[in-house]
This record gives C-alpha cells, structure tokens and sequence, in this order.
C-alpha cells in the first residue's frame, strides 16, 4: 500500500523532469544548496513540520509541508498551500518559515513548476543556499504595570470579545479569553478586528494574526492567544514604542522571556 502511494506521489515528479529542464541539473553556483541546507529540510520532512509560506502578491499566510527532496536536481517539492493561493504561479518568490524553539528558520525560494493532481498541487522550489534563523520575536515584549488592560478582539465570523492583555510589544500582543475557543483562534488565521488603549490618547484599533493559540486549564478555562499586530500604521507602532520605552525608563513594567 505505502509503495503504491508513494509511486502515485512521484509519478507526476517523473513526467514533468521529462518534458522540462529539470530533468538535468541546474548549473553549479555560489547559490547551490549545501549539505546542512538539505539536511535541515530532511528533518523537516520527516517530522511533517508545517511550514509557514507567504508571498508579496498573496493577501494571507499560508501554510504547507515538505513532500519531497530532490538533492541531485537541487528541488524542493512543497504540498499545496492551504488556505488555497489562486494567485500562486511559476516565477513567484516565496518565503517559507518555521518557528522552531527559540528561533524562527526562514528562506526564499522560487516557484519554478506547479504539477497539478486530484489531491492538489504540488509545487517545486529550488533548494535554498541557506536557511536564515533570527529570534522568534523581534521586539521585546513586556508586562504593563498597574491595573489590567483590556482590548476586545474578533475571530472571523464571531462578534468582538472582550480579553485580558497578558503582555504586549510594538508588534503584538499575547491574550487570555474566557473559555476554549481554539476551534476559533487558529495559527495563521487573520483577526480581523482588535482595539485597546494604552492612554487616552494611544487607542489602537487593527487587525491582527494568530501566531499561536494554547489552552491554559491552570486556572479556569482560558484560551491564551498571540497576535502580531497586521495593518497597524507606522505611526501607531512609533506611539506604542514611545509609551512602552517611557515605562522601561522608570522600570515599572519589565520584560518578558523570549520563549513566554
């Protein structure tokens, strides 16, 4: 059975390196893979990590995983992107990302063939020349002092909900709400409403996305949700940054481990 399925999967592989120049090498570069590169992607693969993949031309965040490694020819063969791309297309540049530990792993790549199968599309890429790592977090992100903030926040299809801010940086935000509601709250989904205020005079009001949605059974029922902040205005980040540097100065708030 697993044979089967894995000549099903490979099948479409062999037919489009016949009809195309992928059947030969491409020519050696500065840009050609290295060992580590692929090694990296075989961990991947084998754990079946659900790789993040965006786009400049793509409105959402998608996401996809590993199917297959070609070493000689140098190619990547990504599943379909779900949610569905109908923009996807040869020659596109995409970003693929993963958050593992305390890193976030990326590289670029170009669409460079797209097999199309009852199942889905399959997508090719060249294997990168490098895998970039970067903290997971580019701002620090702190705790407020003083009585809780409260923001109100929205899923797609639900109304506003009220939530507890639990820490909040330039770029996001992590919050708790009442009962589990990960059904709704899922990673890589867009917010499409969320409203707080730091001060009368610095009230946000922007969408977000979900980077990460756990439940937290410790006390009561409580869905803790990460958010990055999606069409904040860059004036409205300077504020926040200004607001929470004025509070860093007098140390009535501090800062919160990279990895919370």
């Amino acid at each position: 059975m697993k044979q089967n399925l894995w000549r099903q999967l490979t099948r479409p592989f062999k037919e489009l390196t016949r009809k195309s120049p992928l059947s030969a090498p491409h020519e050696p570069t500065q840009n050609q893979a290295s060992a580590a590169c692929i090694e990296t992607l075989a961990q991947w693969q084998q754990a079946r990590r659900i790789l993040n993949v965006e786009s400049n031309q793509w409105p959402n965040l998608g996401q996809s995983l590993i199917l297959a490694i070609d070493a000689k020819r140098e190619l990547l063969w990504l599943d379909d992107v779900f949610p569905a791309q109908d923009s996807l297309a040869e020659g596109q540049s995409l970003r693929v990302s993963l958050r593992q530990g305390f890193e976030r792993c990326y590289f670029t790549s170009t669409v460079i063939a797209i097999v199309h199968k009852t199942q889905g599309r399959m997508i090719a890429l060249y294997i990168p020349a490098e895998i970039h790592r970067a903290p997971r977090r580019i701002q620090p992100r702190f705790i407020l002092p003083g009585p809780t903030l409260n923001a109100k926040i929205r899923a797609a299809g639900l109304h506003p909900e009220s939530c507890q801010v639990i820490n909040i940086s330039a770029g996001g935000m992590r919050v708790a709400l009442n009962g589990n509601l990960l059904k709704h709250y899922r990673p890589g989904s867009v917010l499409p409403y969320c409203h707080f205020a730091l001060s009368p005079d610095i009230i946000i009001t922007c969408s977000g996305i979900i980077k990460a949605a756990t439940l937290d059974k410790s006390i009561g029922r409580k869905t803790k949700v990460s958010l990055s902040f999606a069409d904040i205005t860059f004036g409205q980040r300077q504020q926040i940054t200004a607001y929470l540097h004025k509070l860093q100065i007098l140390d009535d708030y501090r800062e919160v481990a990279i990895g919370a």
